[in-house]
């Protein structure tokens, strides 16, 4: 009784999940190479259409891998649109494809989270960017995960700071950067 009472804590505790990024989305590069992995599914386009497929293809992994959690940023599952709007529409869209596979299959979503780094206007961060329109951009990109992690019973939100911060100490406000970032996580909360 104790191995089985220690093995349900452990599974609840460290939940397994399959990362979307780095098993759907990601190339198998680095910087110093060309992409070793080739994905049938995967057009390579920014289409709907596409994003459709690779999700599918990923539910089909998880399924057949009996993977109980899934993870991913905002852009892994949804193209980024012209707009805030357009990409918001095409999240939209990708999660309630998400949520039925969801409901079909029983897998749920441990986490969610915003990619606020790929994007070049991410280049000096997002929630601590000194630019207020991309602060701002950052800001309703969050609420709109999270809004969407809800949607889907996500277990948690991630707040991954890949380009949060200063690239040099002599060309930043650290006291701005760490302001606007607060605001945002007072937001949040």
């Amino acid at each position: 009784p104790d191995e089985e009472i220690l093995g349900k804590k452990m599974k609840d505790w460290l939940r397994f999940s399959a990362c979307y990024w780095h098993t759907f989305r990601g190339k198998g590069l680095d910087p110093f190479g060309s992409p070793t992995i080739n994905r049938p599914w995967d057009d390579e386009s920014d289409s709907i259409e596409n994003a459709v497929r690779r999700v599918d293809a990923a539910f089909e992994f998880f399924e057949k891998l009996g993977v109980e959690y899934y993870t991913f940023h905002d852009r892994d599952v949804a193209p980024e649109g012209e707009s805030l709007a357009e990409s918001n529409a095409n999240l939209d869209v990708l999660s309630d494809h998400l949520l039925s596979l969801q409901k079909k299959t029983g897998i749920k979503l441990l986490w969610a989270t915003q990619n606020l780094f790929s994007n070049p206007r991410y280049m000096n961060g997002g929630f601590t960017n000194p630019d207020v329109h991309v602060l701002a951009y950052a800001a309703a990109a969050t609420k709109k995960v999270l809004e969407v992690n809800k949607k889907l019973g996500g277990l948690n939100v991630v707040f991954w700071g890949g380009r949060e911060g200063y690239q040099s100490i002599l060309n930043t406000d650290v006291k701005r950067e760490c302001d606007n970032m607060a605001a945002v996580f007072r937001m949040v909360v």
